[in-house]
């Protein structure tokens, strides 16, 4: 008999867990709208997850030619074949992609998908038993629901908080590092997609600017190309949704990113038969990094000094958003464990942080002290010694320890 109900009356965190507890087989459908996520489960894992057809085509499209994993003839081919045989996609890329990407690919759609379905407080879901599921469990690896809650939780806290500081999902972005006309100098066709961005001529002059990327970001910008939407760069980009989203809001926020409009490509075009235009580029690059250079240089020492103050609050600013997410995940460890973790380890151990999350941006282990189910958690600061410049969470209401040199909690 199949379990269905409303959202409204018994929320997904609570179906998720009671499908694990039960050691359920079957076929979670939950829908909000004209949305819906179907999560498939064997003895109370996930196996696998998927949303409307029509918007899973389009993010395995954009992820395999907007990296080129797959080109567009071979991508055209096997559509074609997917609507000759009904076969699902993922049964016949795994003739095209090597294991490891395949298994990766996979993974990162079950996840987004759930996580998507975690945001979700109105609508409707059912679970259909099943038997004698069969699937290949090398590519498709059983996922322990609590570890997927322990993220996705996380997630759905924080995605109203980084969609509401940059702008709607369906806006059309580009990248904002060179004018148009400067493209034209350079003799450059134009950022393409699929084009590891740290090898173009784009991150060198970013570089030659001081400033420096996360992996997340040159992921981000390896897919931008001419311009998409911000929905389109989250299907796009290898990594998680939610990973794109806060790389783009970092880029935004250092205006690398722009809102724009879709535009014809009017740029021109390299000229590989001739010297030409690699001489105009190779010179024009050379002054770009050149004044970028002598900037640096001339600039240091006016600015060393509040550069040291600048990057002492910058890093406490860090560490603080970090620490805020140390809580939340504490919490919803607290909430799904009936108590809180004897050390931070136990949070990388279930998946509700990364192990980097573990070191403050000076580099030192976060302390966490737990008493009576009371925690204090907080940052030494640019020393490893406990003093005014010490971080807090909560940041007024938690006692403080006495000034010696902390204990490695973590």
């Amino acid at each position: 008999m199949a379990l269905q109900g409303s959202l409204d009356d018994f929320n997904i965190l609570n179906i998720l867990q009671m499908i694990k507890l039960e050691g359920k087989t079957g076929r979670l459908t939950i829908t909000e709208g004209e949305d819906l996520v179907k999560i498939t489960f064997d003895n109370g894992a996930i196996i696998f997850a998927e949303c409307a057809p029509g918007r899973e085509e389009a993010r395995i499209k954009g992820t395999l030619i907007g990296n080129r994993i797959v080109d567009l003839q071979a991508w055209n081919e096997t559509k074609k074949e997917h609507e000759d045989s009904l076969k699902p996609y993922w049964e016949l890329l795994a003739k095209r992609l090597p294991l490891p990407t395949l298994v990766e690919l996979i993974k990162r759609q079950v996840l987004d998908n759930v996580y998507y379905a975690l945001r979700w407080k109105k609508g409707t879901y059912e679970f259909t038993p099943m038997k004698g599921i069969k699937y290949n469990d090398k590519i498709m690896p059983p996922m322990d629901v609590d570890a997927v809650l322990m993220e996705g939780c996380r997630i759905a806290d924080e995605w109203p908080r980084i969609t509401a500081a940059i702008p709607p999902l369906g806006t059309y972005i580009m990248k904002n590092i060179l004018a148009e006309d400067e493209y034209e100098s350079l003799a450059l066709k134009g950022p393409e997609t699929g084009v590891d961005f740290q090898t173009s001529i784009e991150y060198e002059i970013l570089m030659a600017r001081g400033m420096r990327l996360s992996p997340s970001e040159v992921n981000v910008l390896s897919v931008i190309g001419h311009g998409m939407t911000i929905q389109t760069a989250l299907d796009a980009a290898r990594q998680g949704h939610f990973t794109s989203l806060e790389a783009i809001q970092s880029l935004f926020r250092t205006g690398i990113l722009k809102a724009g409009a879709k535009k014809k490509d009017t740029t021109v075009a390299v000229d590989n038969t001739g010297n030409t235009a690699r001489i105009a580029t190779v010179g024009a690059l050379g002054v770009i990094l050149a004044a970028g250079l002598a900037w640096q240089i001339f600039s240091w020492p006016k600015f060393v000094e509040a550069r040291k103050e600048g990057i002492i609050e910058v890093k406490s600013m860090q560490a603080a958003g970090q620490l805020n997410k140390i809580e939340r995940a504490l919490k919803i460890y607290t909430t799904l464990n009936g108590a809180p973790p004897q050390n931070l380890k136990a949070l990388v151990e279930k998946g509700a942080l990364e192990k980097s999350g573990l070191s403050d941006p000076w580099g030192n282990p976060y302390q966490y002290s737990l008493k009576n189910d009371r925690f204090i958690l907080y940052s030494t600061g640019p020393d490893t010694f406990l003093g005014a410049d010490n971080i807090y969470i909560p940041s007024q209401s938690s006692p403080r320890p006495a000034a010696t040199a902390p204990d490695e909690n973590t």
